[in-house]
């Protein structure tokens, strides 16, 4: 056989050795995909293994005998498909991986000066006269973490004046007493509360953050067999969902795995509570400024003061969101329907008692709304249990199918989840396996709008709270332990 001819022949025989080898590989990519996903169960992921494997050897085979082009234009069609499912695969399993574990919260803390001061930059506060004030009654810690960068990254040694109220801090860098202030990003709609222009009034000239950790000291938690509780924090801010910041959204999300029954327990953001890291009263939602971890365990304080008996409630994750994640969650899912029990406007849009579809700006009006609402935060609260429900509802149905691939891009990064990947992963399965209906009850705590002058975030000024109903709290801790201890509950008016 002449040489050209030989090489010819050989290079036939590559030819058609590369399309069966790109199915070969895709295939074993793909069945290594979905096994490392670790969501299906074992009675699904058998069966698509075998078909998988059997798809390709018959393939394999074909192009093996066949000479022509269709087989290797199937071939190399079934690869693509093969390829374009373990992207997908891929990317469900980045978004676990980006959404859960989270532990830890951001602190900001903004050098601010007077919008008209001579300070433009802290290149101008070195070797200056300027002098600094910082409310380091309620956030020395943060505070002194932020003097401490300065000092390494600026060299500039600061010497804060030390105040324990908001309003004398700022009043006294409008009055020109002080140059410079620190002030944690987070308490700026505090202090806009009783100077609504300041941010327009001030100029920002440094910005230092840091992170820190959250330590969950719970015990281990198998999600697949246990009742274990969520804390859902909605923040008000848009951006990094990190961020610490007042949560205005407060509610506990007891899912028992057992009985099949989601309990929504939602408490309203101006409940008056005791923190738990220093005993004193403030808002609920105050206690967001000081991190997520801080509002679980001031909730867990006020459950377990109306509990009897050694049994205690442990909320064991949390999950955070903000006013851009509702907006992107719930255009991700093309709508939801939510049901209002009042006809009322907000965002534009006309909301009528009953039934209504919402995009996504309009469930974040539909969920902030209060002052048209006949009982204020407390039909709020309702609205933001409707809104959950609705996403539930819409999650749980064959409904995602159609937009599965917009749903997980639109919705990664969205939230904050503290649950390892490992009981998401067992959560997931469970739900695939058995495909159970979920009965959704929806709850909250009752209050009585009142004023108090000594809450620890604004001392001194008259703020309104929402003086709790003990006995509502007593009812909502009840239910909480019946579900831990794998009994039915049902509804309480």
């Amino acid at each position: 056989m002449p040489k050209k001819t030989k090489v010819k022949e050989n290079n036939k025989k590559i030819t058609r050795l590369i399309v069966p080898a790109i199915l070969i590989v895709s295939a074993i990519t793909l069945i290594y995909s979905i096994i490392d996903l670790k969501v299906l169960p074992l009675k699904y992921l058998f069966p698509i293994i075998v078909l998988i494997t059997v798809i390709t050897l018959l393939m394999t085979l074909w192009l093996n005998k066949s000479k022509g082009k269709f087989s290797k234009v199937i071939g190399v069609l079934l690869s693509i498909a093969m390829i374009v499912s373990m992207t997908q695969i891929s990317k469900i399993g980045n978004l676990i991986d980006n959404a859960t574990g989270a532990d830890s919260k951001l602190h900001t803390i903004n050098v601010i000066v007077m919008k008209d001061s001579k300070y433009e930059s802290m290149k101008d506060l070195k070797d200056s006269s300027a002098t600094f004030g910082a409310n380091l009654e309620s956030d020395s810690k943060n505070i002194n973490n932020a003097i401490d960068q300065i000092k390494a990254k600026e060299k500039i040694t600061v010497e804060a004046e030390s105040y324990d109220d908001y309003f004398d801090l700022i009043e006294d860098l409008y009055d020109g007493k002080i140059d410079v202030i620190l002030l944690n990003k987070a308490f700026v709609p505090i202090v806009s509360e009783f100077k609504k222009d300041f941010e327009e009034d001030t100029r920002v000239i440094g910005t230092y953050e840091y992170a820190e950790k959250i330590i969950n000291e719970k015990g281990p938690v198998d999600v697949s067999k246990d009742t274990f509780s969520i804390y859902v924090s909605g923040i008000d801010t848009y951006g990094s969902i990190s961020s610490v910041s007042r949560s205005d959204v407060n509610m506990i999300v007891t899912v028992n795995p057992v009985t099949n029954q989601i309990l929504l327990t939602s408490i309203p953001r101006d409940y008056h509570v005791r923190l738990n890291m220093n005993g004193k009263k403030d808002k609920l939602t105050h206690a967001g400024l000081f991190g997520v971890d801080e509002s679980m365990r001031t909730l867990e304080d006020l459950l377990n003061g109306e509990v009897d008996g050694d049994e205690t409630i442990d909320i064991d994750y949390f999950l955070r969101v903000n006013f851009s994640s509702v907006t992107k969650i719930v255009d991700a899912l093309g709508g939801v329907a939510v049901n209002s029990n009042f006809n009322f406007t907000a965002g534009g849009k006309q909301f009528v008692k009953g039934p209504n579809k919402v995009n996504g700006q309009e469930a974040l009006a539909f969920t902030r709304e209060r002052y048209q609402l006949p009982n204020g935060d407390n039909d709020r609260v309702k609205n933001q249990q409707a809104l959950i429900t609705g996403v539930l509802n819409k999650i749980m149905s064959p409904a995602i199918i159609t937009n599965f691939n917009g749903f997980l891009s639109s919705i990664d990064g969205a939230f904050e989840f503290s649950m390892d990947d490992t009981n998401l992963n067992k959560l997931l399965k469970k739900q695939i396996d058995s495909m159970p209906s979920w009965e959704i009850i929806p709850i909250q705590l009752l209050g009585t709008g009142a004023r108090s002058t000594t809450t620890f975030a604004q001392p001194g000024r008259s703020t309104y709270v929402t003086e709790p109903n003990y006995e509502s709290v007593r009812k909502a801790a009840e239910l909480i332990l019946k579900m831990e201890n794998n009994e039915v509950i049902t509804p309480v008016n």
